[in-house]
């Protein structure tokens, strides 16, 4: 089969389509002959080295595609999606052992751009229990995660305040000074800038309001000094690590699933690329020049 290889880290360029062995799956796991094939922006932080990790036999960790060998033979020919936190995506064939069957009304493209981004959201929103009336920061509200945070905070019933570039937002995020242009009285703010600079923020917010932390798209953590909370009674809530990625977003997958399919959330796909072109899927990921997710079709 074909597959990605990462050989080192840096650029896209590390990236090789090369053949390899089909994997062979464990009890209780699923065989997959992928479809489509997520290319999410913490990849391109992983394969660059800025989040450290042992490169993977094979790269990639979000794909969606058929059961091809199941111990439960009702399962062969069901779409399904998998994230894998060990790699293996990119590739022709996935052997998983967490899935999520795809409603039989979308495409693979479609559930794979939203299993898991939307899954998060929905994760963030449960832990920050947004409500009426409150006022939402989201950043970078045109990314994958952004775009579902937006659409559930409205649905909430909450006031929606965007950041993003180029215009595509109520704040233009690439404003080094972006943060005095935030009003003043935000309840929650999703945070997935990061930097040593978003503890301004702590000044924006009403009394008792919560930060989720979840990413770090600046390529730093953010940095918020204790003291700033305290004064202000604010909740920072960090949402990372096997619980909130392992747990909460795979219990998510299926209704975050269900909602695409009914039509509450609306996934939108960047572009789409064959996995030969790997490389330049990652190239359009880091250079933040589109909305929503990119795509590889084996």
């Amino acid at each position: 089969m074909r597959a990605v290889v990462q050989y080192g880290t840096g650029g896209p360029e590390v990236l090789k389509v090369e053949e390899r062995p089909e994997p062979q799956r464990n009890a209780g796991e699923v065989l997959i002959r992928t479809e489509a094939i997520a290319v999410p922006f913490y990849e391109t932080q992983l394969r660059s080295g800025l989040i450290p990790a042992g490169p993977p036999a094979i790269f990639g960790h979000e794909a969606a595609g058929v059961v091809v060998e199941a111990d439960d033979a009702s399962l062969r020919g069901r779409r399904v999606v998998t994230m894998s936190y060990t790699g293996g995506a990119y590739a022709e064939v996935v052997a998983a052992s967490q899935y999520t069957l795809v409603p039989d009304d979308l495409t693979p493209e479609v559930a794979v751009a939203a299993a898991v981004s939307a899954a998060v959201a929905l994760g963030l929103m449960t832990a920050a229990k947004v409500v009426e009336n409150e006022t939402v920061l989201v950043e970078a509200a045109s990314g994958a995660i952004g775009s579902y945070l937006v659409r559930l905070a409205e649905r909430a019933g909450a006031r929606v305040v965007t950041t993003a570039g180029k215009g595509r937002a109520d704040i233009d995020h690439r404003d080094p000074d972006w943060r005095q242009n935030v009003p003043d009285g935000i309840d929650v703010v999703f945070e997935s800038i990061g930097g040593p600079r978003a503890a301004e923020l702590t000044a924006k917010l009403a009394p008792h309001g919560r930060i989720l932390a979840y990413g770090m798209l600046s390529g730093e953590f953010p940095v918020f000094p204790v003291a700033g909370l305290i004064a202000r009674g604010l909740t920072l809530i960090g949402f990372g690590g096997p619980d909130a990625y392992g747990k909460r977003v795979a219990a998510g997958r299926a209704e975050a699933l269900g909602l695409v399919a009914d039509g509450t959330l609306t996934p939108v796909i960047d572009r789409t690329y064959p996995l030969a072109d790997v490389a330049a899927a990652h190239a359009r990921v880091e250079s933040r020049e589109g909305t929503g997710k990119v795509v590889l079709v084996p």
